[in-house]
């Protein structure tokens, strides 16, 4: 679309693909086109942690600009996050240059009458700014970094140093604790995160995702996410010439046979967490070694095709996510053994010094298998993009993921208050005890108690202008978990004042299942924060509420 307005094209547009937008440009950018159209609001998540706005735009028609609107209107609500990695800067770029094309432009009317669209576009303002030519820099013999526009990009982690994608559970930065206030206002029929991958060598534009946690309890919206990703999929190669296929990467580098492999289903990772909360969730990751301005074509065409598949289809995905909703809520109130909350995916190994680490590994179901176009052995093993030789390969399909401990959902939880201001990040409604009372309970005797090295959670931050450590060179440890084993017994026990009552039968229930059982390989007991409660021999702070008995809730 052509525009004579420097202020309305982006920086990465102004520069012919040589740069890529500073906050201080997408703001500038954003109030340039407020001012233009009535289509577009501007609204904030909240500060940095470094203090810099993070602005999100609602862009739809009818004034249509606030979560109740949109309910009373009927509208599909499809939230887009962006930047999220501010090395990753292909969606800051797109998602600005779509707002754009869509608001100014009538032949989008109809779309945006059905939809309404809120766009986070820099989640990572302080990451983003730390620009360094150095940066994701190519490195085809580690497979990775990508091919950076010359002026550089931003850094992977916050300017505090967190990985905003491994924070959706402990919510230690700000930036994380304001999206969730903000998805928890919106709460979104369908959620899109903008990513650019490394990794395996193949010959694609884009790889997609959906959410993995739990596949068996809500097999029914990841399969309304599958189909979704392979229509828009079909939609983008016909329209745009963009080639996909599901993320992956080759198990062993140089034997494609190996296999085709996700990444792990923990609810650290945003996608596998809202997945949790039955919404439908779209991962996007174009290929760092194609050029910038491809990623951010693919990107743009990725978005548009999927803005006009949620248009077409909003009833059944609206149908599909409350349905979600209601079962969510039925799980809290039936008490039925049968459907099981998976918890723990890990398995645990001893590295030559005896410390504990885990991996999760994912498997090919029923002998699930996919077609990658990928390039010739002797170009694997070379490391050399593009291959001498296209290849087409046949592998196992590894996606889906087998727990190793499942749990029913109980009435409630019964917690101790510290926990209040955690599951209040976490949209998890709660009572608090008014008096001690005595329930008949199911506890957790604690067998073990040992800690773990969380990888690619916490990174050293550059000063400005400086480049980050690439992940291959194994940057120092940041960040440590607490794992506990522990074998369930009943009991009948007083619960002092102020005990948090934690019901299932609320929208956020098997988050809840997830986040309080303290086996749980991504929960509040693994991310420390019942550390000064845990010792070997004693129970559990945290206890399940098995039947209905009387509460007398603390008055508000």
């Amino acid at each position: 679309m052509a525009h004579h307005d420097d202020a309305l094209r982006t920086r990465a547009e102004r520069t012919a693909y040589r740069e890529t937008s500073t906050h201080e440009d997408v703001l500038a950018f954003i109030d340039a086109l407020t001012a233009r159209t009535d289509r577009v609001r501007r609204v904030s998540l909240g500060q940095s942690g470094e203090g810099q706005d993070i602005p999100a735009l609602i862009v739809s028609d009818g004034h249509c600009f606030t979560p109740e609107e949109a309910r009373s209107q009927g509208r599909l609500v499809v939230m887009v996050e962006a930047n999220i990695h501010a090395g990753e800067v292909e969606g800051k770029e797109s998602v600005l240059a779509l707002a754009r094309d869509l608001a100014l432009n009538d032949r989008h009317r109809r779309l945006l009458s059905r939809l309404c669209l809120v766009l986070v576009p820099n989640f990572n303002p302080d990451g983003n700014d730390r620009i360094s030519t150095e940066n994701r820099r190519l490195d085809l013999a580690n497979l990775e970094g990508q091919v950076n526009p010359e002026g550089g990009v931003g850094t992977r982690y916050t300017g505090e140093g967190w990985n905003l994608n491994r924070d959706s559970v402990k919510q230690e930065a700000i930036e994380t604790r304001n999206l969730a206030r903000f998805y928890q206002a919106w709460w979104p029929h369908v959620f899109i995160d903008c990513h650019t991958t490394d990794g395996s060598l193949h010959s694609y534009d884009l790889t997609f995702d959906t959410s993995h946690s739990n596949q068996r309890l809500f097999r029914r919206v990841i399969g309304t996410s599958r189909k979704l990703l392979e229509d828009v999929a079909e939609n983008v190669e016909s329209r745009h010439g963009f080639r996909s296929q599901w993320y992956g990467n080759f198990v062993q580098e140089d034997e494609p046979s190996s296999g085709w492999q996700t990444y792990p289903a923990l609810p650290r990772f945003g996608s596998h967490y809202r997945g949790l909360l039955g919404r439908v969730d779209v991962l996007l990751e174009t290929y760092s070694y194609i050029g910038f301005p491809r990623r951010c074509a693919v990107i743009y065409a990725w978005l548009l095709e999927l803005f006009r598949y949620c248009a077409k289809h909003r009833r059944r995905i609206i149908r599909v996510t409350e349905a979600e909703e209601a079962r969510i809520i039925n799980r809290g109130e039936s008490l039925d053994p049968r459907p099981q909350v998976a918890i723990d995916y890990g398995v645990g190994s001893r590295e030559p010094y005896g410390e504990l680490r885990f991996s999760f590994p994912a498997y090919a179901h029923r002998g699930e298998t996919i077609t990658i176009r990928s390039y010739d052995r002797d170009s694997l093993s070379a490391r050399r993009y593009p291959g001498k030789r296209a290849v087409t390969y046949h592998v196992p399909h590894l996606r889906t993921f087998i727990p190793r401990m499942s749990v029913s959902t109980p009435l409630a939880y019964l917690a101790p208050e510290e926990l209040a201001p955690v599951l209040e990040r976490h949209g998890i409604a709660f009572e608090q005890l008014d008096t001690p009372t005595e329930f008949d309970v199911e506890s957790y005797f604690i067998l073990g108690i040992e800690k773990t090295f969380s990888p690619d959670v916490a990174g050293l931050v550059p000063p400005p202008g400086a480049a980050e450590i690439p992940l291959s060179a194994s940057p120092p440890p940041r960040r440590f978990e607490t794992v506990v084993s522990a074998r369930p017994e009943r009991r009948r026990i007083t619960f002092p004042e102020g005990t948090l009552l934690v019901r299932t039968a609320q929208r956020t229930g098997t988050l809840a299942v997830y986040l309080l059982e303290p086996c749980a390989d991504d929960g509040v007991t693994r991310w420390e924060f019942l550390d000064r409660f845990l010792r070997v021999g004693l129970l559990h702070p945290v206890h399940r509420l098995l039947s209905a008995q009387p509460v007398r809730p603390r008055p508000e």
